[in-house]
């Protein structure tokens, strides 16, 4: 890095000009995202989230921006700031707005959706998670925050709510923090496929008929190659309903992923259904720096 010399007012001359660089450079940025909406659907008379947010390019621009970053300032104030650019450049493309679980008078789920979606995107707070899939199910131009679900859900199984891919319907679309860390986490949801970046989660929903073995289940999504861990279980209707089973995979997973045949083949009626409902490229891990003595 370039050590900076000269007089107290050529210094701060020269961070006038970086100043007004800064500036002009965003103004350019905001003016190509517009242009790039316009590209994608030429002659359309709307554009929608769906057709502009693109979490996968977001994250890719994230990890590039990172792994050139050098110099004093903290990686977590890096993408704090790269946050805020490319959700002001989705707003300059769309009109949008957020829905958050707040149950318990939370807060950590708003601090985490307003670091994601930009300090100026609208927010509203819900008690319970289905009502935040229910508010985004009813606008396609609306994205979700909604916590982690439990391993053993004492209630309804909110996410078994979520659309598969391909369907309408809001699924997820990113996890939060988008920096790995310690504290509570979130998924993202919205009406938006999943693409791949080459390191991603995928969450599959499968429908389970009461009875049957969890451990077999694991055996057979081990088999048909599948990284895969039990993120959820539990059932949207009473005792005698399917149980819906929530798995983290340890990879990109399309909606017509041979894989999942496979394992419906080998389920044989110990499976009733296999939908993908959406995934995020996974969080980034930022480096240990070394602490001088």
């Amino acid at each position: 890095m370039q050590q900076a010399n000269g007089t107290l007012d050529d210094l701060r001359g020269e961070i006038d000009k970086i100043d007004d660089a800064l500036q002009d450079l965003l103004a350019r940025r905001v003016s190509l995202s517009r242009a790039i909406a316009k590209a994608k659907l030429p002659g359309a008379s709307a554009i929608t989230l769906s057709t502009t947010m693109r979490p996968a390019r977001e994250a890719l621009i994230l990890r590039r921006l990172l792994a050139r970053h050098s110099g004093e300032l903290a990686p977590q104030l890096v993408v704090g700031i790269w946050r805020e650019i490319i959700s002001s450049s989705l707003r300059a493309q769309t009109v949008f707005h957020g829905h958050v679980f707040a149950g318990d008078g939370e807060t950590a789920y708003v601090e985490m959706a307003r670091a994601y979606f930009g300090s100026e995107t609208p927010l509203r707070t819900h008690g319970k998670p289905s009502l935040v899939i229910h508010a985004c199910a009813e606008d396609p131009n609306t994205l979700g925050v909604v916590p982690l679900p439990l391993i053993e859900e004492p209630g309804p199984a909110w996410w078994a709510q979520l659309a598969p891919a391909g369907e309408k319907g809001p699924r997820i679309i990113a996890k939060l923090p988008i920096v790995s860390g310690d504290g509570p986490a979130a998924y993202v949801i919205g009406a938006i496929e999943q693409e791949p970046t080459g390191d991603d989660t995928t969450l599959l929903l499968l429908e389970v008929p009461p009875g049957k073995s969890r451990t077999r289940l694991a055996t057979l999504v081990k088999e048909v190659g599948l990284p895969a861990r039990l993120a959820a279980a539990g059932r949207i209707a009473d005792k005698n309903a399917p149980d819906e089973v929530l798995l983290e995979v340890q990879s990109f997973v399309a909606k017509g992923d041979p894989r999942l045949a496979a394992l419906a083949k080998a389920a044989g009626d110990g499976i009733a259904s296999i939908e993908p409902i959406g995934g995020f490229a996974n969080p980034i891990t930022l480096p240990v720096r070394s602490v001088k003595p």
